[in-house]
Protein backbone atom coordinates (compact mmCIF):
# COMPACT_ATOMS: atom_id res chain seq x y z
CA UNK A 1 0.00 0.00 0.00
CA UNK A 2 1.45 3.80 -1.29
CA UNK A 3 2.11 5.76 1.71
CA UNK A 4 -0.33 9.10 1.82
CA UNK A 5 0.72 12.30 0.73
CA UNK A 6 1.76 15.39 2.53
CA UNK A 7 2.58 18.85 2.04
CA UNK A 8 5.29 18.93 4.71
CA UNK A 9 6.80 22.18 5.64
CA UNK A 10 10.27 22.48 7.23
CA UNK A 11 11.44 25.89 8.11
CA UNK A 12 9.44 29.47 8.07
CA UNK A 13 9.56 30.87 5.19
CA UNK A 14 7.45 32.23 1.73
CA UNK A 15 9.50 30.45 -0.57
CA UNK A 16 10.34 26.50 -1.06
CA UNK A 17 9.59 25.89 2.55
CA UNK A 18 6.94 23.34 1.42
CA UNK A 19 7.80 19.91 -0.07
CA UNK A 20 4.94 16.81 -1.35
CA UNK A 21 6.01 13.84 0.09
CA UNK A 22 4.96 10.37 1.65
CA UNK A 23 4.54 10.56 5.84
CA UNK A 24 3.52 7.50 7.73
CA UNK A 25 0.25 6.03 7.23
CA UNK A 26 -1.10 6.97 11.29
CA UNK A 27 -2.75 3.52 13.58
CA UNK A 28 -5.74 4.41 14.62
CA UNK A 29 -6.03 4.65 18.24
CA UNK A 30 -9.18 3.62 20.88
CA UNK A 31 -11.60 6.49 20.59
CA UNK A 32 -10.33 7.89 17.44
CA UNK A 33 -11.13 8.03 13.72
CA UNK A 34 -8.62 8.10 10.45
CA UNK A 35 -9.99 9.88 7.26
CA UNK A 36 -8.86 9.99 4.04
CA UNK A 37 -8.94 13.66 3.03
CA UNK A 38 -10.74 14.81 0.04
CA UNK A 39 -10.64 18.74 0.14
CA UNK A 40 -8.74 20.76 3.05
CA UNK A 41 -9.55 24.50 3.79
CA UNK A 42 -7.06 27.25 3.16
CA UNK A 43 -7.32 29.97 5.66
CA UNK A 44 -5.03 33.23 6.71
CA UNK A 45 -3.77 31.53 9.53
CA UNK A 46 -2.09 29.07 7.25
CA UNK A 47 0.15 31.73 5.54
CA UNK A 48 1.05 33.07 8.85
CA UNK A 49 2.16 30.20 10.45
CA UNK A 50 4.01 29.11 7.10
CA UNK A 51 5.78 32.71 7.04
CA UNK A 52 6.47 32.66 10.54
CA UNK A 53 4.71 35.83 11.18
CA UNK A 54 3.02 33.70 14.54
CA UNK A 55 6.30 31.91 15.60
CA UNK A 56 6.68 33.74 18.82
CA UNK A 57 2.80 32.57 19.03
CA UNK A 58 2.40 29.79 17.91
CA UNK A 59 5.42 28.05 17.62
CA UNK A 60 5.48 24.83 15.17
CA UNK A 61 7.37 21.68 15.95
CA UNK A 62 9.01 21.35 12.64
CA UNK A 63 8.79 19.52 10.28
CA UNK A 64 5.01 19.50 10.32
CA UNK A 65 1.61 19.61 7.96
CA UNK A 66 -0.44 22.85 8.02
CA UNK A 67 -4.06 23.09 7.84
CA UNK A 68 -6.67 22.59 10.47
CA UNK A 69 -10.13 21.81 8.27
CA UNK A 70 -10.90 18.91 5.92
CA UNK A 71 -13.67 16.90 4.07
CA UNK A 72 -13.49 13.24 3.53
CA UNK A 73 -14.26 9.63 4.02
CA UNK A 74 -13.64 7.95 7.38
CA UNK A 75 -11.68 4.84 6.70
CA UNK A 76 -10.65 3.57 9.97
CA UNK A 77 -12.29 3.87 13.44
CA UNK A 78 -11.07 2.93 17.02
CA UNK A 79 -12.51 1.22 19.72
CA UNK A 80 -15.39 2.42 21.47
CA UNK A 81 -16.15 4.91 18.25
CA UNK A 82 -19.90 4.43 18.04
CA UNK A 83 -20.58 7.82 16.23
CA UNK A 84 -18.94 7.46 13.07
CA UNK A 85 -18.64 3.83 10.94
CA UNK A 86 -16.48 3.29 8.01
CA UNK A 87 -17.80 4.98 4.52
CA UNK A 88 -18.86 8.03 6.17
CA UNK A 89 -18.84 11.46 4.87
CA UNK A 90 -17.20 13.76 7.08
CA UNK A 91 -16.38 17.62 7.97
CA UNK A 92 -13.77 18.01 10.28
CA UNK A 93 -11.30 19.56 12.39
CA UNK A 94 -7.82 18.81 13.18
CA UNK A 95 -6.51 17.98 16.67
CA UNK A 96 -3.45 19.63 15.88
CA UNK A 97 -2.73 20.82 12.87
CA UNK A 98 -2.51 18.26 9.97
CA UNK A 99 -5.15 18.72 7.04
CA UNK A 100 -2.83 19.49 4.34
CA UNK A 101 -2.82 15.60 3.63
CA UNK A 102 -4.21 12.60 2.28
CA UNK A 103 -5.02 10.76 5.39
CA UNK A 104 -5.44 12.05 9.20
CA UNK A 105 -6.36 10.94 12.59
CA UNK A 106 -8.74 12.96 14.70
CA UNK A 107 -11.42 12.79 17.20
CA UNK A 108 -14.87 12.03 16.82
CA UNK A 109 -16.55 14.78 18.54
CA UNK A 110 -14.52 17.02 16.09
CA UNK A 111 -16.55 15.65 13.12
CA UNK A 112 -19.98 16.29 11.72
CA UNK A 113 -21.94 14.25 8.71
CA UNK A 114 -21.62 15.76 5.07
CA UNK A 115 -25.13 16.23 4.00
CA UNK A 116 -25.24 13.90 0.78
CA UNK A 117 -25.87 16.79 -1.66
CA UNK A 118 -22.93 18.93 -0.57
CA UNK A 119 -18.81 18.48 -2.32
CA UNK A 120 -16.60 17.99 -0.26
CA UNK A 121 -14.54 21.45 -1.90
CA UNK A 122 -17.62 23.36 -0.06
CA UNK A 123 -17.78 20.87 3.40
CA UNK A 124 -13.90 21.47 3.61
CA UNK A 125 -14.38 25.47 4.11
CA UNK A 126 -17.24 25.57 6.43
CA UNK A 127 -15.54 24.65 9.77
CA UNK A 128 -13.53 28.08 10.22
CA UNK A 129 -15.21 30.20 8.15
CA UNK A 130 -18.72 28.95 9.83
CA UNK A 131 -18.07 28.96 13.16
CA UNK A 132 -15.71 32.29 13.68
CA UNK A 133 -18.56 33.88 11.48
CA UNK A 134 -20.69 32.21 14.26
CA UNK A 135 -18.38 33.14 17.12
CA UNK A 136 -18.28 36.28 16.12
CA UNK A 137 -21.87 37.48 15.39
CA UNK A 138 -22.87 35.75 18.29
CA UNK A 139 -21.17 33.71 21.05
CA UNK A 140 -19.34 37.34 21.04
CA UNK A 141 -21.25 39.86 19.44
CA UNK A 142 -24.52 39.19 20.97
CA UNK A 143 -26.35 39.81 17.63
CA UNK A 144 -30.17 40.23 17.90
CA UNK A 145 -33.12 40.85 15.48
CA UNK A 146 -33.73 44.18 14.22
CA UNK A 147 -30.41 45.13 15.68
CA UNK A 148 -27.40 46.33 12.96
CA UNK A 149 -24.45 45.15 12.08
CA UNK A 150 -21.36 46.28 10.27
CA UNK A 151 -19.29 43.52 8.88
CA UNK A 152 -15.40 44.28 8.41
CA UNK A 153 -14.20 42.20 5.45
CA UNK A 154 -17.56 40.88 3.80
CA UNK A 155 -16.01 39.43 0.71
CA UNK A 156 -13.48 36.89 2.48
CA UNK A 157 -14.04 33.61 3.47
CA UNK A 158 -16.02 34.54 6.89
CA UNK A 159 -17.35 37.32 5.81
CA UNK A 160 -18.99 35.44 2.73
CA UNK A 161 -20.69 33.51 5.78
CA UNK A 162 -21.43 36.28 8.37
CA UNK A 163 -23.66 38.17 6.05
CA UNK A 164 -26.03 35.40 5.36
CA UNK A 165 -26.00 34.22 9.03
CA UNK A 166 -26.59 37.98 10.13
CA UNK A 167 -29.12 38.72 7.54
CA UNK A 168 -30.94 35.36 8.71
CA UNK A 169 -30.94 36.34 12.51
CA UNK A 170 -32.80 39.30 11.43
CA UNK A 171 -30.42 41.96 11.25
CA UNK A 172 -29.41 44.81 9.42
CA UNK A 173 -26.20 43.56 7.31
CA UNK A 174 -23.82 46.70 6.47
CA UNK A 175 -20.89 45.56 4.65
CA UNK A 176 -17.44 46.84 3.85
CA UNK A 177 -15.67 45.32 0.78
CA UNK A 178 -13.56 46.61 -2.47
CA UNK A 179 -15.34 48.25 -5.10
CA UNK A 180 -15.50 45.23 -7.18
CA UNK A 181 -16.91 42.65 -4.81
CA UNK A 182 -19.60 44.76 -4.17
CA UNK A 183 -22.41 43.81 -5.89
CA UNK A 184 -21.28 40.06 -5.05
CA UNK A 185 -21.44 40.97 -1.06
CA UNK A 186 -24.84 42.50 -1.97
CA UNK A 187 -25.89 39.18 -3.52
CA UNK A 188 -25.53 37.56 -0.06
CA UNK A 189 -28.09 39.66 1.77
CA UNK A 190 -26.13 42.68 2.97
CA UNK A 191 -28.85 46.06 3.26
CA UNK A 192 -25.90 48.12 2.23
CA UNK A 193 -22.35 47.85 1.13
CA UNK A 194 -19.60 50.55 1.53
CA UNK A 195 -16.31 50.88 -0.87
CA UNK A 196 -13.64 50.16 2.53
CA UNK A 197 -11.24 52.82 0.52
CA UNK A 198 -14.20 55.29 1.01
CA UNK A 199 -13.30 57.10 4.39
CA UNK A 200 -16.31 59.66 4.03
CA UNK A 201 -19.02 57.09 3.58
CA UNK A 202 -17.50 55.08 6.95
CA UNK A 203 -17.09 58.49 8.42
CA UNK A 204 -21.20 58.90 8.33
CA UNK A 205 -22.15 55.83 10.13
CA UNK A 206 -24.28 55.73 12.85
CA UNK A 207 -25.96 53.98 15.69
CA UNK A 208 -24.06 50.21 14.68
CA UNK A 209 -25.05 47.83 17.53
CA UNK A 210 -22.14 45.42 15.76
CA UNK A 211 -19.37 45.38 14.40
CA UNK A 212 -17.53 42.10 13.20
CA UNK A 213 -14.07 43.12 12.33
CA UNK A 214 -11.85 40.74 9.72
CA UNK A 215 -9.71 43.39 8.79
CA UNK A 216 -7.94 45.22 11.68
CA UNK A 217 -5.88 48.11 11.05
CA UNK A 218 -6.90 51.70 10.78
CA UNK A 219 -10.27 50.64 8.88
CA UNK A 220 -11.13 49.60 12.81
CA UNK A 221 -9.36 52.31 14.30
CA UNK A 222 -11.89 55.22 12.40
CA UNK A 223 -14.85 52.79 13.14
CA UNK A 224 -15.44 53.62 17.02
CA UNK A 225 -17.42 56.45 16.53
CA UNK A 226 -20.03 54.11 14.30
CA UNK A 227 -21.09 52.34 18.08
CA UNK A 228 -24.74 52.82 18.99
CA UNK A 229 -24.02 53.75 23.44
CA UNK A 230 -24.53 50.10 23.65
CA UNK A 231 -22.10 48.67 20.56
CA UNK A 232 -20.00 46.44 20.69
CA UNK A 233 -16.70 45.12 18.41
CA UNK A 234 -15.92 41.63 18.16
CA UNK A 235 -12.24 41.25 16.28
CA UNK A 236 -10.75 38.48 14.94
CA UNK A 237 -7.64 40.00 14.23
CA UNK A 238 -7.39 43.10 16.67
CA UNK A 239 -5.56 41.12 19.53
CA UNK A 240 -5.28 44.79 21.51
CA UNK A 241 -8.34 45.92 20.68
CA UNK A 242 -10.17 45.73 23.61
CA UNK A 243 -7.46 48.58 24.78
CA UNK A 244 -7.90 50.90 22.02
CA UNK A 245 -10.90 52.30 22.61
CA UNK A 246 -10.56 56.32 22.28
CA UNK A 247 -11.37 58.11 25.64
CA UNK A 248 -15.01 59.13 26.19
CA UNK A 249 -16.33 56.27 23.60
CA UNK A 250 -19.13 54.29 24.59
CA UNK A 251 -19.16 50.78 23.76
CA UNK A 252 -16.94 47.52 24.18
CA UNK A 253 -13.77 45.60 22.01
CA UNK A 254 -13.22 42.22 22.51
CA UNK A 255 -10.83 40.35 20.42
CA UNK A 256 -12.30 36.36 19.81
CA UNK A 257 -11.31 33.07 18.76
CA UNK A 258 -13.13 30.67 16.73
CA UNK A 259 -14.79 28.33 18.96
CA UNK A 260 -15.58 24.82 18.07
CA UNK A 261 -19.62 24.15 18.12
CA UNK A 262 -20.60 20.51 15.94
CA UNK A 263 -23.95 21.51 16.31
CA UNK A 264 -23.46 24.79 14.86
CA UNK A 265 -21.67 23.59 11.83
CA UNK A 266 -24.09 20.75 11.20
CA UNK A 267 -26.53 23.51 10.70
CA UNK A 268 -24.43 25.45 8.39
CA UNK A 269 -23.42 22.53 6.18
CA UNK A 270 -27.04 21.35 6.42
CA UNK A 271 -28.78 25.04 5.13
CA UNK A 272 -26.14 25.50 2.50
CA UNK A 273 -26.86 22.19 0.91
CA UNK A 274 -30.00 23.24 0.65
CA UNK A 275 -29.35 26.65 -1.03
CA UNK A 276 -30.90 28.39 2.15
CA UNK A 277 -27.64 30.05 2.48
CA UNK A 278 -25.66 31.47 -0.36
CA UNK A 279 -22.14 30.12 -1.14
CA UNK A 280 -19.62 30.74 -3.39
CA UNK A 281 -17.60 27.25 -4.69
CA UNK A 282 -14.02 27.33 -3.48
CA UNK A 283 -10.83 28.55 -5.86
CA UNK A 284 -9.36 24.12 -6.01
CA UNK A 285 -5.81 23.53 -5.89
CA UNK A 286 -4.36 20.11 -6.11
CA UNK A 287 -1.98 19.32 -3.24
CA UNK A 288 0.99 19.33 -5.58
CA UNK A 289 0.40 23.52 -5.84
CA UNK A 290 -0.24 23.65 -2.10
CA UNK A 291 2.65 26.59 -1.70
CA UNK A 292 0.68 28.84 -4.63
CA UNK A 293 -2.32 28.21 -2.81
CA UNK A 294 -1.30 29.89 0.49
CA UNK A 295 0.12 32.35 -1.95
CA UNK A 296 -3.04 33.11 -3.49
CA UNK A 297 -4.84 33.14 -0.12
CA UNK A 298 -2.24 35.53 1.08
CA UNK A 299 -2.66 37.93 -1.63
CA UNK A 300 -5.73 38.85 -0.37
CA UNK A 301 -7.55 39.37 -4.08
CA UNK A 302 -9.97 36.39 -4.59
CA UNK A 303 -13.58 36.27 -2.62
CA UNK A 304 -14.30 33.79 -0.37
CA UNK A 305 -12.49 30.10 0.42
CA UNK A 306 -9.63 28.29 -1.30
CA UNK A 307 -8.98 24.50 -0.93
CA UNK A 308 -6.36 21.73 -1.52
CA UNK A 309 -7.70 19.17 -3.12
CA UNK A 310 -6.07 15.27 -2.82
CA UNK A 311 -6.25 12.40 -4.99
CA UNK A 312 -9.72 11.30 -6.31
Amino acid sequence: MNKPLAAVMYRYGAQDTIKIEPIQRPKVSPGKVIVEIKAAGINPLDWKLRDGTFKNIFPLVLPCVLGVEFAGNVIEVGEGVTSFKVGDRVIGKSLNYGAFAEIIETTPDLLVPTPDNLGDSIAATLPVAGLTAWTGLFDIGALKSGETVLIQGAAGGVGSLAVPLAQRAGAKVIATASRKNKSYVKSLGAAEVIDYSDPEALAQLKDVDLILDLVGGKPLTALWSALSPNGRIASAVAVDIAGKKPDGQPGKGTFFQMKYNAAVLSTIARDIAKGEIPYTPPREFSLNDASLALDSVKSGVYRGKTVLRMKE
